[in-house]
């Protein structure tokens, strides 16, 4: 009887190994993802800002990025609507395969112009600063907001996912033009404001 209890006892811890090894890999690598895909926000002085995800320190390999970049407005209420309302004007929307190790993926390029605070405009360009879309109000916008997922390749093959929703809010856009619109001979850095994890 004791050698019995103690075989099942045996087949009992051996089938919890077996199951909790991958759990616990799992779970470390999908802590570990929080530092994965970051984003970085900076302005080059001869093509202007860009929003890109940073994969040059963590050298993963990246796949299946999706992304979508907007604008967000906010509009008050109005007869027949007693609550604020948002109005997204959709900038970027886009799929990559992947990006590979020491690469940065840019997701959107811009330019901020204008002569003074209150008549900056919103320009959506390549990477070489050619402007592709015209120039938005930024007085009428609320944020810009990043939305982009991508899967982090690793040698489990887990279906491990970066998901974030990155914002910056208008100040730091007119933050952003008083600090390089006079001229800025070098990369700056810029901080955004928030970063969103869904799911966490």
């Amino acid at each position: 009887m004791d050698k019995i209890l103690e075989q099942s006892i045996s087949q009992l811890l051996a089938l919890v190994t077996f199951f909790a090894f991958p759990a616990i890999q799992y779970l470390l690598l999908k802590w570990a993802a929080r530092r994965e895909g970051l984003p970085r926000l900076g302005y080059l002085p001869e093509y202007g800002f860009r929003l890109a995800i940073r994969n040059i320190p963590r050298r993963r390999f990246l796949k299946e990025i999706k992304y979508k970049v907007f604008l967000r407005s906010l509009v008050p209420p109005s007869r027949g609507s007693t609550a604020y309302t948002f109005y997204d004007t959709d900038i970027v929307c886009r799929e990559e395969f992947f990006v590979f190790p020491n690469s940065d993926l840019t997701m959107l390029s811009f330019q901020l112009h204008g002569d003074e605070e209150e008549n900056i405009n919103f320009v959506v360009t390549d990477k070489l600063g050619n402007k592709i879309q015209n120039g938005i109000p930024l007085n009428k916008v609320e944020k810009l907001i990043c939305d982009y997922s991508a899967t982090i390749d690793n040698f489990f093959n887990f279906d491990i996912k970066v998901e974030k929703r990155v914002v910056i809010e208008y100040s730091s856009l007119v933050k952003m033009w008083n600090e390089t619109h006079l001229g800025c001979e070098t990369f700056k850095a810029f901080e955004v404001d928030y970063i969103l994890n869904p799911g966490h």
